[in-house]
């Protein structure tokens, strides 16, 4: 298996978790993290941790079940109807829980989402002066930015997951909730910016959701998500400006998105493919996003 940068096997009834980069300390940071939480959050278990000379590794003990993704296709209704259910009140565990003061371990400036505002300003400002990007287009987002920015928390303090998606989510043949994975990026935030990555990869499946089954998902597969959490979860959705914040929080993790990956094929001439990060950003801007699925279901 292969999660981002890290390797993860699975050995018996462990996973061992490799980070292949000297001086890295997110896995071990993690291991720590995972002790202190509470069992309705439905985290691995840890066993060690440790640094190595070529970067670092975990071992947790294995948790049953499938990666939601792969199991969706074969679940009835009800079964997915439970299994949204259960991550709602893990998820709803999990954000009573009081944030560790330090953010993730690691360089920064690697988090997901470019956030606070000011990171995200900076970044804006880096991702206007690649190739093949029109600088119009970043400052559209910068003023549009300016004039939800007020809609964030100021100083977040209870923790979140921060990489919530199908894959990180184990059920159950009868899509019971049997875990939640992949805690690296838990860190201070507002529960709401886990809607952020989970309802984006949903909305989207091609890209972001392996089914398992050959078969391929499309988004309406998955239009009655949005709804269930809220039932289950419904401070979660109580924002008053739910609308600007989950255009922030998208914009924060394309920006950043786009700053990492670089322009690629556009610097030597060649537009950007559809689902660039830069495509992503233009049709932020233009409202053409997903956040209207996000928000009606």
């Amino acid at each position: 298996m292969n999660n981002a940068i890290n390797e993860v096997w699975r050995c018996g009834d462990y996973i061992v978790r490799v980070h292949p980069r000297g001086g890295a300390t997110r896995l071990q940071r993690e291991a720590a993290l995972l002790r202190d939480l509470p069992a309705g959050t439905r985290a691995p278990e840890p066993i060690a941790a440790g640094p190595a000379p070529w970067g670092e590794w975990m071992v947790t003990k294995r948790l049953p079940g499938q990666e939601l993704s792969r199991a969706w296709g074969r679940l009835r209704v009800d079964e997915r109807h439970r299994a949204i259910t259960e991550l709602a009140l893990a998820l709803k565990v999990l954000h009573a829980v009081p944030a560790p003061l330090d953010g993730p371990a690691g360089d920064p400036d690697e988090c997901p989402h470019a956030l606070p505002i000011d990171v995200l300003v900076g970044l804006l400002a880096k991702a206007a002066a690649l190739p093949g990007v029109d600088r119009g287009v970043m400052a559209a987002a910068a003023d549009r930015l300016a004039t939800v920015a007020d809609a964030l928390d100021d100083q977040p303090t209870t923790l979140i997951h921060g990489d919530l998606h199908p894959e990180n989510v184990l059920v159950g043949e009868d899509g019971r909730l049997t875990g939640v994975i992949d805690f690296e990026w838990a860190r201070a935030g507002p529960p709401d910016l886990d809607l952020d990555i989970l309802l984006h990869s949903l909305a989207d499946p091609s890209l972001h959701v392996e089914s398992g089954d050959g078969s391929r998902l499309q988004r309406r597969d998955f239009d009655e998500v949005a709804g269930w959490m809220r039932d289950a979860y419904p401070e979660l959705f109580s924002h008053p400006r739910l609308s600007d914040r989950l255009w922030v929080y998208r914009l924060a993790y394309e920006v950043h998105a786009l700053v990492t990956q670089g322009p690629g094929r556009a610097a030597t001439g060649a537009s950007f493919p559809p689902h660039h990060p830069y495509q992503r950003i233009v049709r932020l801007v233009g409202d053409r996003s997903d956040l209207g699925w996000f928000l009606t279901r």
